[in-house]
């Protein structure tokens, strides 16, 4: 009886332990009760189930155990049990963990956590960029880094942009950061060779898919980036891409939408039809009176000039009382149509309402031996010119899988196709649409001839083209197809010594096609012309490490790694080219009458060893240090192999004891750094003497020196300190970051004259010496935390002097922008001053009674006048260049706020700039005094000139006698760099559970960005972000967006 009573129990307890029902439950935080979205739950000794809490903070469990252990883990809390113990019903309160709450950054060759890592670096999670509307990364992270400056050369879809790590650290070699993702350092920049034909560039980086991204860290000081070696002077931008969370699948899918229907601000908008026409007229009757003419002469002249350069295209003009108030614009009679009061609108055929979409599908999970991440992506986005556009096909893989107890494979693969159209935005008069629209296409050009209806082929007077036409005529493409692959060994030998090997292999292809028709301009002379050209980039990349990782009696904790590294870079060429093509319907080489070809190839490697120590005591004292020694093929062999190295500490002083007391402070901690790294001559044979076959003879091949070489050329070398005091007040609801820096370059590369009797005009050494310091500010914090409600913000601001210290040859050196290839903005290094030293004649204005153009003369010549006490000159030529001012702003930053209410989420993020110049290199041609004459000038040209009723204008009468004043480098193109800007607002609202789970979605939510959309600037002409250089030229200008979208997940 005693036996089948213990049987009968046996069975009853194991049919309640197998005993299954439907768990639900709420999680939320100990501090404020505010729930906690995404929290991982799994079932204690159960693999790979569990389930995740959706953004309520509520989690469903459909058949679990009634004797369960649920395990609750979340990002900067403490993990906890929870026995199930027969409910249906569980509700867990998560406490923060001090210590999990220090983020965990991706550093050099592995993580830390921010509250131990002794370098300077920065994190930007995907949240913070996830519904900006952008191709590429970088341009969302704008005002998010501190002492991180973002530029764009060109509004253009596509193009690529410019980073500055804590300001400009050479003078000839990149400033461009490296970057490393998932581990591995990849190509940067543009590809192809398009911009060698139309300037427009293709950003490589935007193969890589935004959503993709989990993190992104910038490190900033040697002691961060020196374990990168001779590549990492300028910064590191580490991108780690997402990986499957513990639970079951999650499927997500995000759609958005948006316009771009203007330009985010004015851009040297034109005068009206009526005004321009004034301006013109205006021009030739002062050039009358300045020879001595009647105002019944003048005014004939300037008639005749009118009357002859728009005649042909329907339009004619008198003045009855020989004077512009008299000035009228008439219609011709003699075509098949009268224009008179009509004007064409040349930018509603040239711009649109440009529209962006992207679709992206994710299927993610994890159990305790495998992690998966899946994503398919399309974006297409047009710019607002009518033949710039851009799209992306992108797919991405990611698994990890343990093997054993001891093994782990992880294997990332990234595909992309990009696909872009784009224009030459320099000051191209034939081809850039936006000068064209601002500087030569006159309301009073029309596409077709008013006599016979017929399209204007001609080249317009100003030299402009009409594209209505010639956008049938020309076409261009580039395709970009990259695959990345990485794959990593990871072998534990025991829990604390762990190897880790990646093999990645990098490869971008990029297929140019350029055609030109044989009616088009460019090509009508050799009777049509095509150009096919193709380039690979490969980069292959092996790095093994061993690190050990211990701690020791509960207090001392020790870090150490070896390493070596080996990389290779190849970019292969080739290109062909027809002219003389038999038909437009076929745009290929191979029918073309003229055949032209070349290739070749070039490239590099790289060979490293490295290692790293770090020690902590008790969690309070904090020393690391690296070295790495990297040999390069871009130098010879008395310098090829270099030493970097750095030495780092930190002293956590909350953690002590005389601290605990103090509960306003949550974290109080100093760290300190110095370091070197380096940074490689941009020319992969400097080094070397060349010799070129491009001399030919007839068919036979002709040598001759390529390049005068220096077999001593070295390193460009960095020499960094930095110094920090991080803090969290009041429980970490305020938490901040206020760094100095130093950095030292030496040894720069520069290109510098020799005599052309050697055959050349310049050869590469290394000539100085630059110094940047400065301050950074970060600031965050919650300004409000309750149940339902967060109100937070965030402030980064940089104080940075970027200065040429020293030069060897103790000459000044002369430099011009380098952006179009236009030297559109004059530069000078010289020691004591900026690096972006603008260098020109002195303007002083314009003299009342006359209206002339002066200039300061900043010499011992005999002065003309005196301006404000000092001399001054008519003539520019008497006048002395000297430096005008800095490029580089005083401040610079970003600030942010975000408010959360239940599901609502309204966030703002503004960038700003105080300080410093930007040069308006437009100003030449949209305000030029008269030179040009038949060009359409700004309205801020006709409000701003001098007349005899306007006296104390800031520009100059007009007059057409070729006066150069306006061509000259000058101060007069320098305007006030002062800004700020709303970079985009976002607003998302999430839905309720309980109306998505009806449709078996477990998170879902609708979002709203709009991007550029407010502006305040010093200087109201142009659009305030301006290139790396601080220069505006007529590259097309940011628009504003309005972007909707959809996300959700099930």
């Amino acid at each position: 009886m005693k036996k089948s009573l213990l049987f009968v129990l046996a069975a009853l307890i194991s049919m309640s332990a197998l005993a299954q029902s439907r768990v639900t439950g709420k999680v939320t935080s100990s501090e404020d009760g505010s729930p906690l979205p995404f929290v991982t739950i799994l079932i204690q000794g159960e693999r790979g189930l569990g389930t995740n809490t959706d953004i309520d903070g509520n989690f469903v469990i459909e058949r679990c155990p009634a004797n369960a252990v649920l395990l609750f883990s979340y990002v900067g809390y403490t993990t906890i049990e929870v026995p199930v113990a027969g409910r249906n019903v569980v509700n867990v309160t998560m406490t923060p963990d001090a210590l999990a709450l220090e983020e965990v950054m991706v550093v050099a060759y592995g993580t830390a956590r921010k509250g131990t890592y002794t370098g300077a670096a920065s994190v930007v999670k995907a949240e913070d960029i996830k519904d900006v509307p952008t191709l590429s990364f970088e341009n969302a992270l704008n005002g998010k880094v501190a002492g991180m400056q973002i530029t764009t050369t060109s509004g253009q879809a596509g193009a690529v942009s410019s980073i500055r790590v804590r300001g400009i650290g050479s003078m000839n070699a990149s400033n461009e950061p490296l970057y490393v993702i998932d581990g591995v350092p990849v190509v940067s920049g543009s590809t192809g060779q398009m911009s060698g034909y139309i300037y427009a560039t293709n950003n490589v980086m935007s193969t890589l898919n935004p959503q993709d991204i989990e993190s992104i860290t910038v490190l900033k000081d040697a002691a961060a980036s020196a374990l990168y070696g001779s590549r990492a002077a300028n910064g590191v931008i580490l991108v780690t891409t997402k990986t499957g969370r513990l639970g079951r699948p999650v499927v997500n899918f995000k759609a958005s939408v948006g316009i771009t229907p203007s330009f985010a601000t004015v851009n040297f908008d034109i005068a009206s039809p009526e005004e321009q026409v004034e301006l013109y007229y205006e021009n030739f009757w002062n050039a009358g009176k300045y020879e001595g003419k009647t105002d019944a002469a003048s005014s004939t002249s300037a008639l005749a000039q009118l009357n002859k350069r728009f005649n042909k295209h329907g339009y004619r003009f008198t003045a009855d009382d020989n004077t512009v108030k008299s000035l009228k614009i008439l219609g011709m009679e003699d075509g098949i149509e009268n224009r008179e009061g009509k004007y064409h609108n040349w930018d509603d055929v040239l711009f649109r309402t440009a529209i962006y979409q992207t679709y992206d599908l994710s299927v993610s999970g994890a159990s305790e031996r495998t992690s998966y991440y899946s994503s398919l992506s399309y974006t297409k986005e047009q710019g607002r010119s009518i033949i710039n556009d851009f799209s992306r096909i992108a797919g991405r893989v990611n698994v990890n899988q343990k093997v054993g107890k001891l093994i782990e494979f992880s294997t990332n693969v990234n595909i992309a196709k990009n696909v872009q159209h784009g224009f030459n935005d320099t000051r191209s008069t034939g081809s850039n649409y936006f000068m064209q629209s601002r500087n030569l296409l006159w309301p009073l050009y029309w596409p077709t001839d008013y006599k016979t209806g017929n399209p204007w082929t001609a080249r317009f007077g100003s030299y402009a083209y009409n594209h209505v036409y010639y956008n049938n005529e020309w076409e261009n493409e580039s395709n970009v197809l990259r695959l990345s692959a990485n794959e990593t060994l990871t072998v534990k030998f025991m829990p604390e010594l762990v190897l880790k090997s990646v093999l990645s292999f990098d490869n971008t292809q990029t297929r140019d096609h350029l055609y030109y028709s044989a009616n088009h301009f460019i090509a009508s002379s050799v009777k049509g012309q095509v150009h096919e050209m193709f380039t690979n980039f490969q980069k292959i990349v092996s790095s093994t490490t061993l690190n050990y990782d211990k701690e020791f009696a509960d207090k001392h904790v020790v870090n150490l790694l070896v390493g070596w590294e080996a990389e290779e870079n190849k970019t292969d060429f080739q290109r062909s080219s027809g002219t003389n093509l038999p038909t437009s319907a076929l745009h290929t080489v191979a029918t073309a009458g003229v055949l032209d070809a070349n290739a070749y190839f070039w490239g590099n490697t790289i060979l490293s060893l490295l290692s790293r120590a770090e020690y902590s005591y008790d969690g309070r004292y904090y020393v690391s240090g690296s070295f790495r020694r990297d040999g390069s093929s871009r130098l010879g062999s008395n310098t090829r192999w270099g030493n970097f190295w750095s030495v780092a500490g930190s002293w956590r002083i909350s953690n002590e004891s005389f601290m605990k007391n103090i509960r306003q402070i949550s974290n109080l901690r100093l760290r300190a750094s110095y370091g070197v790294n380096g940074t490689l001559p941009s020319s992969n044979y400097g080094w070397r003497a060349l010799t070129s076959y491009n001399n030919k003879y007839m068919e036979d091949p002709g040598g001759g020196v390529a390049n005068i070489a220096d077999a001593n050329l070295s390193w460009e070398t960095s020499y960094t300190w930095n110094a920090a005091l991080e803090f969290g007040l009041f429980n970490n609801r305020l938490n901040g970051t206020v760094e100095y820096f130093n950095r030292d370059s030496k040894d720069l590369l520069q290109s510098v004259p020799i005599s052309t009797v050697t055959g050349f005009s310049s050869t590469l050494r290394n000539i100085g010496e630059i110094n940047n310091h400065g301050v950074e500010i970060e600031l965050s914090g919650d300004i409000i935390r309750t149940n339902n409600l967060r109100w937070s913000a965030g402030l980064t601001g940089s104080w940075i002097r970027s200065t040429v210290t020293k030069l060897y040859d103790g000459q000044d050196i002369i430099w011009y922008d380098p952006t179009g290839g236009d030297a559109r903005a004059k530069f000078i290094y010289r020691e004591g001053e900026s690096t972006l030293a603008l260098y020109g004649r002195e303007w002083a204005g314009v003299e009342d009674e006359t209206g002339k153009n002066v200039w300061f003369l900043n010499n011992d010549k005999q002065p003309d006048l005196t301006v404000d006490g000092r001399p001054a000159t008519y003539s520019y030529s008497k006048a002395n260049e000297i430096i005008l001012g800095d490029a580089h702003p005083d401040f610079f930053g970003g600030f942010t706020t975000d408010l959360t209410w239940k599901g609502l989420t309204v966030a703002l993020n503004f960038v700003y700039k105080i300080g410093g110049y930007t040069y308006n290199a437009v100003g030449r041609d949209v305000n030029d005094d008269g030179y040009y004459w038949e060009r359409i000038m700004s309205k801020y040209c006709y409000d701003n000139r001098w007349t005899p009723e306007n006296k104390t204008a800031k520009y100059a009468q007009r007059i057409a006698i070729d006066m150069e004043d306006v061509n000259q480098k000058s101060s007069r193109h320098m305007n006030p760099a002062d800004y700020l800007r709303l970079k985009s607002l976002s607003v998302a609202y999430n839905l309720p559970r309980a109306w998505t789970s009806k449709i078996s979605i477990q998170n879902a939510r609708i979002f709203f960005n709009g991007s550029n959309l407010w502006t305040l600037a010093a200087h109201k002409e142009y659009d305030p972000e301006v290139n790396e250089y601080g220069s505006r030229g007529w590259e097309i200008p940011l628009g504003k967006t309005f972007t909707f979208g959809l996300e959700f997940s099930f």
